[in-house]
């Protein structure tokens, strides 16, 4: 993909997001920065169950404490982000595919919330974006081809 900023600086672009490697991120974390976007790497390598990625996800995003560890809690959350203001929210959940793999219906659901939480910021003309790294297939219903949107 050549112009990330293109991508995230848009509001009109919110969404999950696929992306075909990894090697990108570096990227996307620049036109992020240089849009003034809060840009959040989130690790997700070594989680295989619903408890792991919230708790990973509540860490990278620094939850406040009443977070409550279940997927309307995560919701809750990702559409008030009143603790990190910012002119829009970019982020970037390395090593999904694990996650994935080792739990496929509790990643659906994290891809649910994360596809609602955009639509709430785009009502509200705020960019969110959430970039799953998908090199083994990536399931078109699930996530927008960056390469088409972008």
């Amino acid at each position: 993909m050549g112009d990330w900023s293109a991508v995230v600086g848009s509001y009109l672009n919110s969404g999950l997001h696929a992306v075909a490697t990894e090697m990108e991120e570096a990227d996307i974390r620049r036109a992020a920065e240089s849009a003034g976007l809060n840009y959040t790497l989130v690790h997700l390598g070594g989680v295989e169950d619903k408890a792991g990625f919230l708790g990973t996800i509540a860490r990278a995003l620094h939850f406040p404490e009443y977070f409550g560890s279940n997927w309307d809690a995560l919701y809750d959350c990702l559409t008030d982000l009143s603790w990190q203001p910012a002119a829009g929210y970019v982020l970037y959940l390395a090593s999904f595919e694990v996650f994935d793999s080792a739990a496929a219906a509790e990643a659906e659901t994290a891809r649910s919330v994360l596809r609602e939480a955009a639509r709430f910021w785009e009502e509200n003309r705020v960019p969110f974006h959430a970039f799953l790294p998908m090199q083994h297939n990536p399931d078109s219903s699930a996530v927008k081809s960056v390469d088409e949107d972008g």
